[in-house]
């Protein structure tokens, strides 16, 4: 099927054309609610009383859930569970497109694998908490938690002030925790039951964990040579030296902090180990830079009490956890971040659990109905216009599915549809004097990346844009830009390429000083890279392909070039002014030797692309982007 994939609108450059809207622009403004298959949710019927009554829970969660919240430009699911120490749902909210691969024979949407937003609801479960296996025992857990206001760089709204920092006034009666998560804890007299241990304890239960390791190491030796006792004493001994030194340095820590062992185990470690617990770095010494980004962690401790009530049908603490987003990070992870914080009814979950005479016979309700319904009907709204204004429609074909030239955004302005980070020196919409129409100035270590891209790239694809650099500069380099191509997905805002195995390709163009031209100091480059799953050309172990080509095209007085970059029967070229530069069959692989497996691999399909600016002096040298542009070979 041919597509346009448009989100760029100017009703003052281009008043007098218009277009219909696709079917794939009506995703972004569309109610599409819930999946109606139960696919993700395995949750098996229990058979005692206390599971049968955790689940008629959980149905009462997914039912306020379902009412307070309707999914808009993505399609929910959820996925409900039971454990020994909690229960709840998993919801995810997924990309949808009206291509036939991602659509059930019937026409409705189905999820596009791998594209999905999660958000939940769960009893007796903490969020940016991470467990410390080290410490941990039959009746005792051990865990750290990002501090409240881990995250603030990145919760910043469209008008560049700081986001509320307790979520929003819904939920203000209750604990609320932002930190890699935008949580509410419903509770108790709002107190979290588990308890912040101090220096004191935490050194106690690492010595004692040394014993653990201890365990350990001996079960890893005997497994690793079963038949040598002889080598197993020798290594044994090496090993029980190494866990001695350790229990020295637990106990220089005792003496170094004896007057402050009662205060709070505050330390430098997301998730300790053994070989954190040493003088030099301090376990307990946060430096200035951690204390900027706000990376120091209290240690919490789950006893053998309240592990035994946890097991219990009563919640003894509910977290509803969902990530930050606003308006520019679309309407799928924006509405979803609107019906959480302002529409899910906080107060009738605390009195359903905590206080139930006080909703007895009652509904449930969302909270601010007649402001969700409201938000809901202008969706639709919107969806049901008839024509809207399209960017530079003479630069259109039936294979373009992607344009952006920035005609649509305020100058001095957010990039409308793009995703990026508002902290430090973020991107902006920018004009410059010599070149027409409107550049996205980039940011620095705040990678842009577009946001309505609702389906990954074809198989075969040409991606085109233009680039800027500040000119005369004095330095050897100048405005540098990286273009990076995933098979991943993306993470919740964007920027970020989601973990596990995939296939990559990075382009980092960077522009030269045309003194240097022939004392062959010349550092202008393009430098291409390409790293497959599973990649077939390996040299000593080091995966990836790469080539290099003298940019010469790009200098402190040639300051514009346009970049194409295609793939096509998994061949990799890249032009610049429309002259080939590299072509994936002459990479080159780690130590040079030549390539294996030329190119991506078969059936390779692009999920994610964004540009980084890797400017050297970034603080005195703009880079600039426009006219991204992509197209179906």
């Amino acid at each position: 099927m041919k597509y346009i994939l448009l989100f760029t609108i100017s009703l003052a450059l281009i008043a007098n054309s218009f277009a219909q809207l696709t079917a794939e622009q009506r995703i972004e403004d569309s109610v599409i609610g819930w999946w109606n298959n139960n696919r993700f949710d395995k949750l098996k019927t229990p058979t005692d009383a206390p599971g049968k009554k955790k689940e008629v829970l959980v149905n009462k969660i997914l039912e306020w859930v379902k009412k307070s919240y309707t999914p808009v430009a993505g399609l929910g699911t959820y996925s409900r569970y039971i454990n020994k120490s909690g229960y709840g749902i998993l919801f995810e909210i997924w990309d949808v497109s009206h291509d036939k691969e991602w659509t059930e024979p019937n026409g409705k949407f189905k999820p596009i694998p791998e594209q999905n937003t999660p958000f939940w609801v769960a009893v007796n479960r903490t969020f940016g908490s991470f467990a410390i296996p080290f410490l941990q025992k039959e009746n005792e857990s051990f865990f750290t938690m990002q501090p409240n206001g881990y995250s603030a760089a990145d919760r910043v709204m469209e008008n560049g002030k700081k986001a509320d920092p307790r979520i929003h006034p819904n939920a203000y009666k209750y604990i609320t925790w932002c930190n890699s998560w935008q949580t509410v804890y419903i509770t108790p007299d709002n107190k979290l039951p588990f308890i912040a241990i101090t220096k004191r304890e935490l050194l106690q239960k690492a010595e004692e964990g040394l014993e653990k390791q201890l365990a350990e190491e001996i079960k890893d030796v005997q497994a690793k040579w079963p038949n040598n006792k002889k080598t197993q004493d020798e290594v044994l001994v090496i090993r029980k030296q190494e866990i001695e030194k350790y229990r020295s340095n637990i106990q220089k820590l005792r003496e170094r902090h004896h007057s402050s062992l009662d205060e709070p185990a505050v330390i430098r470690d997301m998730q300790p180990t053994m070989r954190s617990f040493q003088p030099d770095p301090d376990i307990f010494k946060i430096d200035a830079a951690a204390k900027d980004l706000n990376a120091a962690y209290q240690v919490y401790k789950i006893d053998a009490a309240l592990r035994a009530k946890m097991e219990s049908d009563t919640p003894q603490w509910i977290a509803i956890a969902f990530p930050f987003a606003t308006k520019e990070k679309g309407n799928k992870l924006f509405e979803m971040y609107s019906a959480l914080s302002q529409n899910f009814n906080y107060d009738y979950v605390y009195n359903y659990f905590f206080n139930p005479e006080k909703v007895k016979g009652i509904t449930y309700q969302p909270a601010n109905e007649e402001q969700l319904i409201a938000r809901l009907n202008n969706y639709r709204k919107t969806n049901t216009a008839a024509i809207m204004p399209v960017a530079n429609p003479v630069n259109l074909t039936g294979n373009t599915f992607f344009f952006d030239d920035f005609s649509s955004s305020n100058e001095g302005g957010n990039p409308a549809n793009w995703f990026f980070r508002k902290y430090g020196k973020h991107a902006v919409v920018s004009t410059l004097k010599n070149q027409a129409g409107k550049w996205l100035k980039l940011g620095y270590n705040t990678p842009v990346n577009p946001s309505l891209l609702k389906k990954p790239l074809p198989e075969n694809f040409t991606l085109e844009y233009d680039v800027v650099t500040d000119g005369d500069f004095t330095s050897r380099t100048g405005g540098a830009v990286r273009l990076t191509l995933n098979t991943r997905a993306a993470s919740a805002d964007g920027t970020e390429i989601n973990g596990g195995n995939g296939s990559s390709v990075s382009i980092e163009l960077i522009s030269g000083n045309e003194s240097d031209y022939n004392n062959n100091n010349y550092r202008g480059i393009a430098s291409i890279k390409i790293n497959a799953t599973p990649d077939l050309n390996k040299e000593n172990n080091s995966p990836g392909l790469s080539y290099e080509y003298a940019l010469r095209e790009f200098t402190n007085k040639k300051t514009k070039i346009h970049v194409a970059v295609t793939v096509k029967n998994n061949i990799l070229v890249v032009l610049i002014n429309n002259k080939v530069i590299a072509t994936s069959t002459d990479f080159k692989m780690t130590y040079g030797g030549k390539c294996i497996a030329c190119g991506l691999p078969a059936g390779t399909r692009i999920n994610t692309f964004f540009w980084n600016n890797t400017t050297n002096d970034a603080d005195n040298i703009n880079v600039y982007i426009s006219n991204v542009k992509i197209t179906k070979e």
